[in-house]
C-alpha cells in the first residue's frame, strides 16, 4: 500500500508539474479602429476560434488591442507583440495587415477585412502571412451604380491616401469610372474630423452620387457624410455592405460575417499544426444591402430589379 501511495503521489506531483509548464497560447490582435462593422468580422474570428476549441482565459491569451485610428500607433502595438513573443498575431484592417507583413517575422500572421498584399504594392507576401483579402469587383459595383443613377456623369470620391487600402480602392475605382466616361471629383481625408468639409466640397461640385470605398477613415464619420448626402439629394454609395447601416443608401461588397469566419478557419487550422496550402485568397460572393431611408433621404429611387437582389433591406 504504501508504494501505490507514493506512486499516486508522484503522478500528482508530475500531472501538477506539466500544467505549471505547459507553454500558453499568446494571440495578439490589432484593428486599424473601433467601428461596429470590423467588430463584425471580428467576433466572428473569435467565435470560430472558440468553437474549436481555443478559448481566451482558458487555454489562449487574446491579446487585443485596437489602434484608435492612429497609424503609428499600430507599429508600437505590432513591436509589443514581438516583445511578447506572441504565438500568433491575427489583424483587422489593411494598415494592421501591412504593419504586421512588415514587422513580424516569428509568428504566423493571419489577416482579415484587408486588401491582399499585392493589391498595395507588396513584390512578395511574406511566408508567414495568411488570409483572406477582397478581390475588390470594382466593375460590379460601378455596374451597379450606373443602374442605380441612369444619369450619372461625375461621382465624388473622399479618401485617405496615407491608408495603402484607400489608395489602391480610389485607383482603381477612378480608373474604371473615367473608362466609362465618368468624372471623378476626388477630395482627401485626413482624419474623420475633416469629413463635414470634404461632404460639403464635394456636395458643391455637382457631383450625382458619392462613393466610399475600401476607407477607414471615412467610414468611422460615414453617419456625417451620410447626413449631408440627404441634405444634399445626392445617393452616398459603399463597398462595405453593413457601413450601410450608417446613412449610405446602398451597401454592395463582401459579407464581413462570412470574412471573419473564413480568416478564423486559416487561424484555427495554423494552431492545430495543419498544412494550408492556399495561404492567402480571395473572398467569393457579394451582398447587397439597402437603407429604405437613405435612399429617400437622399432622393435615390432604385430599379425592381436592383431590389429583388438586395440580401437585406433597412
Amino acid at each position: 500500500m504504501k508504494h501505490i501511495f507514493l506512486i499516486a503521489l508522484f503522478s500528482g506531483l508530475l500531472f501538477f508539474s506539466c500544467t505549471q509548464t505547459e507553454k500558453e497560447i499568446k494571440i495578439g490582435y490589432v484593428q486599424i479602429n473601433e467601428d461596429e462593422v470590423l467588430n463584425v468580422a471580428k467576433e466572428a474570428l473569435i467565435k470560430i476560434l472558440a468553437d474549436s476549441g481555443y478559448v481566451d482565459g482558458e487555454n489562449i491569451k487574446l491579446v487585443d488591442n485596437n489602434a484608435q485610428g492612429d497609424l503609428s500607433m499600430v507599429t508600437t502595438i505590432l513591436q509589443s507583440f514581438n516583445a511578447r513573443g506572441v504565438d500568433m498575431v491575427i489583424t483587422n484592417s489593411t494598415p494592421c495587415m501591412a504593419g504586421a507583413a512588415q514587422m513580424v517575422r516569428d509568428a504566423p500572421v493571419v489577416f482579415t477585412v484587408a486588401f491582399g498584399p499585392r493589391q498595395i504594392g507588396m513584390k512578395n507576401a511574406p511566408l508567414n502571412l495568411y488570409g483572406y483579402y477582397d478581390p475588390l469587383h470594382c466593375e460590379e459595383i460601378i455596374g451597379l451604380i450606373e443602374e442605380c443613377v441612369p444619369h450619372i456623369k461625375r461621382v465624388g470620391l473622399p479618401y485617405n491616401n496615407a491608408e495603402p487600402n484607400a489608395e489602391f480602392a480610389a485607383k482603381t475605382f477612378i480608373a474604371e469610372f473615367e473608362k466609362r466616361g465618368i468624372e471623378v471629383v476626388t477630395a482627401t481625408v485626413n482624419s474623420s474630423n475633416d469629413i463635414s468639409m470634404v461632404g460639403q466640397y464635394l456636395a458643391g461640385k455637382n457631383i450625382d452620387a458619392m462613393l466610399v470605398t475600401g476607407d477607414n477613415t471615412v467610414y468611422k464619420g460615414l453617419n456625417l457624410l451620410s447626413k449631408i448626402a440627404g441634405e444634399s439629394k445626392i445617393p452616398l454609395f459603399v463597398t462595405d455592405p453593413l457601413q450601410s447601416k450608417k446613412g449610405a443608401a446602398v451597401g454592395f461588397g463582401i459579407n464581413y460575417e462570412r470574412w471573419g469566419q473564413l480568416s478564423g478557419t486559416k487561424a484555427v487550422n495554423l494552431l492545430k499544426g495543419r498544412t494550408v496550402p492556399n495561404k492567402i485568397e480571395p473572398v467569393e460572393g457579394l451582398e447587397l444591402i439597402i437603407n429604405t431611408e437613405a435612399c429617400e433621404q437622399q432622393g435615390l429611387v432604385l430599379p425592381q430589379g436592383i431590389v429583388d437582389k438586395a440580401s437585406c433591406i433597412l
